[in-house]
């Protein structure tokens, strides 16, 4: 299970809980690709229409998996001011739910629900871990804040380190166009809850990327390019501070992503080069020096 299909559920329960979303109903929600994917598989299982709203940014994969499950999609083509779509996206869901009246908006960004599952299921799945920090990507501030919730509550010593990509604007750093899909926005959520974090660091496209490769080639293991982002940071923060171990919660497979950041065509066309592993470590080594 993805992190997302984790978020997907608990705002589902919560929302057959209260009653906003009954059996054969519709959800209507924006996303860059994650939690889309999960919504239309739980539709399909538990009963209710969805209706995706995306943009130009997702991937290929993503969309056949919407149309897979039976899922609507709606696509925005239009950026805002600032390069970005995901205001676009929902100023879009706002007006398909004025079509489809009694229609369920989650709303992952602002929904208390969504921190909340984390915080009460999610946390307890890391619980027996042993480790000084817990790394994980912003996005949208829900598992993220859950999370650290808990740590702080439970485990007071432990650090917490908040990442994202660079050009986002979620730590009040100017917006500006980034590839990375699934974590960034262009604001801070409601649920984005700074009190629990204790550190926050930026990676750039380029390294995530190229940390991806890497972690595939040498260990096996295919992560989502937010994955990338979590282990640089970490990365970054075990070499810059007096941590000795740390948790990075990686939000996906990168599977979702062979038609992206694993693709030597789009890496080319976005004018992204990978990283060589002396280059990579020396990026690390270099901005951990600056901590």
């Amino acid at each position: 299970m993805s992190i997302k299909d984790r978020t997907a559920l608990g705002l589902i329960q919560a929302a057959f809980k209260s009653g906003k979303l009954k059996p054969g109903g519709t959800v209507i929600e924006s996303t860059s690709g994650n939690l889309g994917k999960s919504l239309a598989m739980l539709g399909a299982a538990m009963d209710f229409n969805v209706i995706i709203v995306v943009d130009p940014k997702v991937s290929t994969t993503s969309l056949n998996l919407y149309k897979a499950y039976g899922a609507q999609v709606d696509m925005v083509t239009t950026p805002d001011k600032h390069g970005g779509y995901q205001k676009t996206r929902i100023c879009r869901v706002k007006e398909l739910l004025k079509l489809h009246a009694g229609a369920y908006w989650p709303n992952q960004y602002d929904n208390p629900d969504n921190p909340t599952f984390h915080q009460n299921y999610t946390a307890l799945e890391i619980s027996h871990f042993d480790f000084d920090l817990l790394v994980g990507a912003v996005s949208t501030g829900g598992h993220l804040s859950g999370i650290a919730r808990w740590i702080k509550a439970n485990r007071p010593t432990t650090q917490v380190l908040a990442s994202d990509v660079e050009g986002s604007a979620i730590f009040g750093t100017p917006l500006k166009p980034y590839l990375m899909n699934g974590v960034g926005l262009g604001w801070r959520a409601d649920n984005t809850d700074f009190s629990v974090f204790d550190h926050h660091c930026q990676i750039s496209d380029q390294e995530a990327i190229s940390l991806c490769h890497l972690i595939a080639r040498e260990r096996g293991i295919l992560m989502g390019g937010s994955g990338g982002i979590v282990v640089c940071a970490a990365l970054i923060y075990l070499l810059a501070t007096n941590v000795k171990s740390a948790l990075a919660l990686i939000p996906d497979t990168g599977v979702n992503y062979l038609d992206q950041i694993y693709d030597e065509d789009w890496l080319s066309s976005k004018e992204i080069e990978l990283l060589t592993v002396p280059a990579l470590l020396n990026r690390i080594r270099i901005r951990a020096a600056k901590i």
